[in-house]
């Protein structure tokens, strides 16, 4: 019987066939790939009871204590703790840092590079201001400064930077007082570096006193605070207060955070101011196992 099996030799394909046939692998590898993402990246989580914020912008002179902000049109260094160094083009204070902080507070609900969306009417009452016409107009105003304000954060140890605005885009519709805001991802970065809780309701108790608001930041970012030259805290903070009047500044604000539980102590010796912070109550999950132990 005849073997009718086909003998003819088979084609091979050609340079370009390979290469189209390289190119369909290498897209069905990309489409495999994203069908299995890894979770968006999302700020670490605080309660609502609390506020974060990064390190590298609570240690220096970026969101002061003066009334008066500072617009210098160029890039200008300011006062900041050794390992990190902060250029702005212009000076901020606690209202601003209060205004960041809410915003950050709703960004952690979301991955880092969504916009958040909020009104304005709810965002002043969460940050318990008023809510009048000339409220809203004060909230677009903070707005565009943080947006507008251009800083180089550059942080040491790792030899890392970033350049940028605080807040990388506003959206508002003028009818509904209604806001879409969209954070810088290499902003959200600062959290790398390290980041700081702190107690709310305590900022609130501290009022108008915008050196004690700086104080309770600056100081929460330190495990254990060490004695500083109260010159050192002067120019930290952004102050242009005499020396002396800065002082007397300074001793009132510290009994505010006494008072409202930030601090156990505090004392000013040969110039140099040191505090012991109150320790935070335990966790519900150490509580827990010290009910179990017991």
């Amino acid at each position: 019987m005849a073997d009718d099996k086909d003998t003819t030799p088979k084609r091979k394909r050609t340079y370009e066939e390979n290469l189209e046939l390289a190119k369909a692998r290498g897209n069905a590898q990309k489409e495999a790939k994203k069908a299995v993402q890894e979770p968006p990246a999302m700020l670490p989580w605080w309660e609502d009871c609390a506020r974060r914020a990064p390190n590298l912008i609570l240690r220096n002179a970026l969101f002061g204590i003066a009334q008066e902000r500072k617009i210098f049109g160029e890039m200008k260094l300011l006062a900041s703790l050794d390992g990190h160094t902060v250029k702005a083009t212009q000076t901020l204070n606690q209202h601003d840092l209060d205004t960041l902080e809410m915003l950050l507070h709703i960004q952690r609900e979301h991955p880092v590079g969504k916009r958040v969306n909020f009104t304005a009417h709810a965002f002043l009452k969460a940050l318990g201001r008023g809510v009048s016409g000339a409220d809203h107009k004060d909230l677009h105003d903070d707005l565009t400064r943080l947006a507008m304000a251009t800083v180089e954060i550059r942080w040491e140890n790792t030899r890392r930077s970033y350049v940028g605005s605080l807040v990388a885009g506003i959206a508002r519709d003028e009818d509904t007082e209604a806001y879409s805001l969209l954070f810088n991802e290499d902003m959200m970065r600062l959290y790398d570096a390290g980041s700081t809780q702190f107690s709310w309701a305590q900022r609130k108790q501290l009022g108008r006193n915008n050196l004690a608001k700086y104080l309770q930041v600056f100081y929460a970012s330190h495990e254990v605070p060490f004695p500083m030259k109260i010159q050192t805290m002067r120019s930290l903070s952004g102050s242009t207060s005499p020396l002396k009047e800065f002082k007397r500044m300074l001793k009132t604000a510290l009994d505010k955070l006494l008072s409202v539980g930030f601090l156990s102590s505090w004392s000013i010796e040969d110039d140099l101011v040191a505090v012991r912070k109150t320790p935070p109550p335990p966790s519900k999950k150490k509580q827990k196992a010290v009910e179990n132990v017991v």
